[in-house]
């Protein structure tokens, strides 16, 4: 009873810790972006819902392609399956909180050796033994540990759901990105097959001269050079489509033989929706991945007060409380009452070093911990930094490329009205076509870049919220 007496004076004591004080974590925070240009503030960063962001491209394939994303990627699946699994090994670790309360009932028939030491022969033999009672075991946590625990397994659950946004985030920039980039290759394949059917007929009118006396061989040769150019880029421009379109299938967790996606130029221009990159501190509270790290920062302090409680006395108690009897008559009258209590104490003397080695462990995984929260961080500004200056430079430069892909089509058809006069060589009219050629392409290219920019910054700021 003196032991019962202490240990319950030494409950109120369990709100004791040795988990240190979560250290402050400072990191640069600059001012604005730098590439941001003029000044817009953001929305406070916890009022702000962060989805569906795709849905500002008005495509409505888009918009289907995102919605098959949720059921059908199994990257997804593997994430949500991490974070039950985190969920279930939080609830455990909650648990231990509580006292374990246990109940049974047992009937035994049983001959005991008439040699054996327990034998007697005042007693029946073989005999029966009936049990019912129940047990209660609780530890005092005392030093926190049990609830280090708990907190470190509940900051992993919170980085899991971290890592599920994070992964679901980066999922949707990558359907958006490959989206955008197959109907690019479409608007490829579209310029190539026209500039193809062109070639084609530069080349019979080509022929048509030489046969006629009119142009050298050399003419002819340098036509052919252009046609067979232009549908070696064709071939090329369909394969990549096969691939990306591979690509989204297994992406959206299909089968690359049983799954296509039609045929879809991307237009010249397509309107994108402005992104405000708002004030570089709110980042650091929408990035989910920036989350995650917290939370892992969190569970490793946490586990340096798990490994320091190792230094000091695990204190326990346990109760049973029941009947016993030899007979089912007897089994519930008050003589077959029993009860007992336990409490104890258990502590680790000599271990060799082992407890200072977890508990430097745990210091180091903490430091690991944190510099990886830092390393996030400035990743994460670095994220919107480049992104806000593709937006800008790939704007400016995509309108440039329209501009030249206008000027090298009037500077072709010139140069074919005056091969067909005679006026020019074939030289002129090769030149022309292949720098028109060029900067079609490069035009789509940059239209491509632009809306890959755009995404992209979408995905750095943690999603839209407007």
């Amino acid at each position: 009873m003196r032991m019962c007496t202490l240990l319950l004076g030494l409950m109120p004591l369990a709100a004791c810790t040795l988990t240190p004080t979560t250290a402050a974590m400072p990191t640069p925070v600059p001012a604005v972006y730098a590439e941001a240009g003029e000044w817009i503030a953001a929305e406070p960063a916890d009022a702000a819902p962060k989805g569906p962001w795709w849905t500002r491209f008005d495509d409505p394939a888009l918009n289907l392609l995102q919605g098959q994303l949720t059921e059908g990627s199994l990257s997804l699946k593997i994430a949500l399956a991490r974070l039950e699994a985190a969920q279930a090994t939080a609830q455990a670790a909650t648990g231990a909180l509580w006292p374990k309360i246990t109940a049974g009932v047992t009937g035994l028939r049983a001959e005991t050796s008439a040699h054996a030491p327990s034998y007697s022969a005042l007693r029946a033999n073989p005999a029966d033994d009936f049990t019912a009672g129940g047990s209660l075991s609780y530890e005092i946590d005392l030093f926190g540990r049990v609830r280090a625990s708990a907190r470190s397994a509940q900051a992993l659950e919170a980085a899991a759901a971290g890592d599920l946004a994070s992964l679901e985030l980066a999922l949707r920039a990558e359907l958006t990105n490959d989206y955008f980039q197959l109907r690019a290759i479409d608007a490829e394949v579209e310029v190539l097959t026209h500039t193809l059917a062109d070639d084609q007929k530069a080349f019979d009118i080509t022929d048509r001269l030489y046969r006629g006396g009119a142009v050298p061989s050399s003419d002819v040769s340098q036509s052919r050079s252009l046609l067979e150019n232009a549908q070696t880029q064709l071939s090329t421009a369909r394969l990549r489509r096969a691939q990306t379109e591979h690509a989204l299938a297994v992406l959206l967790g299909h089968n690359p033989s049983e799954w296509h996606l039609p045929y879809a130029p991307l237009p010249p221009t397509v309107s994108l929706p402005p992104v405000a990159p708002g004030q570089p501190s709110t980042l650091l509270q929408r990035r989910p991945d920036v989350a995650a790290a917290v939370r892992r920062v969190e569970s490793a302090n946490a586990a340096v007060g798990i490994a320091r409680s190792a230094y000091f006395p695990v204190f326990t108690i346990g109760a049973a409380l029941g009947r016993e009897s030899t007979q089912s008559a007897t089994w519930f009258e008050a003589p077959a009452r029993f009860w007992s209590v336990a409490p104890s104490a258990l502590v680790t003397l000599i271990d060799g070093g082992q407890r200072r080695a977890q508990v430097r462990g745990a210091k180091a995984a903490l430091e690991e911990a944190t510099d990886n929260y830092h390393r996030t961080v400035l990743s994460a500004y670095q994220d919107v930094e480049d992104s806000l200056a593709g937006v800008r430079e790939l704007s400016d430069a995509q309108h440039s490329a329209e501009r030249n892909a206008e000027a090298a089509h009037s500077t072709w058809t010139q140069a074919m009205h005056r091969y067909s006069a005679g006026a020019t060589t074939y030289l002129e009219v090769a030149a022309a076509q292949n720098a028109l050629l060029v900067a079609r392409l490069n035009a789509i290219s940059l239209e491509q870049g632009r809306i890959a920019a755009t995404t992209q910054l979408v995905r750095a700021l943690g999603g839209d919220w407007h």
